[in-house]
């Protein structure tokens, strides 16, 4: 029974949070954040992950928080979710990630020192050997640690520390606020750039052609658009705001494919009308 769970958590290639991290987990290389949506500038430090990885032959980690930390911490900024964790995953993977740990942001992780994050998560449970972030990244309580912290507490754990400059698109940093942004103007074309692809949501299908999303996905602000459900084209409608109650969360798929109680992945293509 012990050997069939140990061979369960090697195979799993999602851990949700550090008790899922089989105990003869080897060294790896970590890259650490919320990388909601997975962006270009994601992609780019996933990127330097696997180099780290490949130049010391370590497997790659990728480690995600949910839900998004601001949320959990009540602070003023728009955390509605640009991809589900489930997605997030299935595209690190698909970029080349071997594992992807989702540690459930909480208040008590949230308190936690710098020194006590790194401790408890980067060396007693994943045995990081190479830790590669974005610039501006910072951890711990009140946002104490940052890249110099993982440098200095790094060479008394055995790890190096990589900082990333964030990828430049459309004159601004690529980042997920940025992404947000967009999609509230509307500004489809600028979202696409910066994610690499055409924004996407993911729900299930209700009578009456619409999509009952999530509470808190990311949609671009009201009206009509482009897009593509199950490989058809189809002509969309956001009828509310994703910073608004679930009955705003309402994606109304005209002529859309799937019969009432299917799940749908529908991407937005270009704005066609208010």
């Amino acid at each position: 029974m012990v050997r069939d769970t140990l061979d369960t958590l090697r195979q799993r290639t999602v851990w949700r949070g550090l008790s899922d991290v089989p105990a003869d987990w080897p060294s790896c290389a970590v890259t650490i954040g919320v990388f909601d949506g997975v962006h270009r500038g994601h992609a780019w430090l996933i990127e330097n992950t696997l180099r780290a990885a490949a130049e010391s032959d370590l497997p790659a980690v990728l480690v995600t928080f949910d839900p998004h930390p601001a949320r959990v911490l009540g602070l003023p900024r728009d955390t509605s979710a640009l991809s589900s964790i489930e997605r997030r995953a299935g595209i690190a993977r698909e970029l080349g990630v071997d594992r992807v740990c989702v540690l459930p942001f909480t208040l008590e992780l949230a308190r936690m020192s710098p020194a006590e994050f790194i401790e408890n998560v980067l060396v007693n449970a994943l045995h990081a050997r190479s830790v590669v972030v974005g610039a501006n990244f910072t951890f711990g309580h009140r946002g104490a640690g940052d890249v110099d912290t993982l440098r200095s507490l790094g060479t008394r754990h055995g790890f190096t520390t990589r900082g990333v400059h964030l990828m430049p698109v459309n004159g601004a940093d690529c980042s997920s606020t940025h992404i947000r942004g967009c999609l509230q103007r509307g500004d489809l074309l600028a979202a696409t750039r910066a994610l690499g692809r055409p924004h996407e949501v993911e729900g299930v299908l209700t009578g009456g052609h619409e999509v009952a999303l999530p509470e808190g996905t990311a949609l671009p602000c009201a009206g009509r658009y482009a897009g593509l459900a199950a490989g058809r084209t189809v002509e969309l409608v956001v009828t509310g705001s994703p910073r608004h109650d679930s009955d705003a969360l309402r994606l109304r798929c005209l002529d859309g494919p799937g019969a009432p109680g299917e799940t749908v992945r529908v991407q937005f293509l270009e704005k066609i009308g208010t």
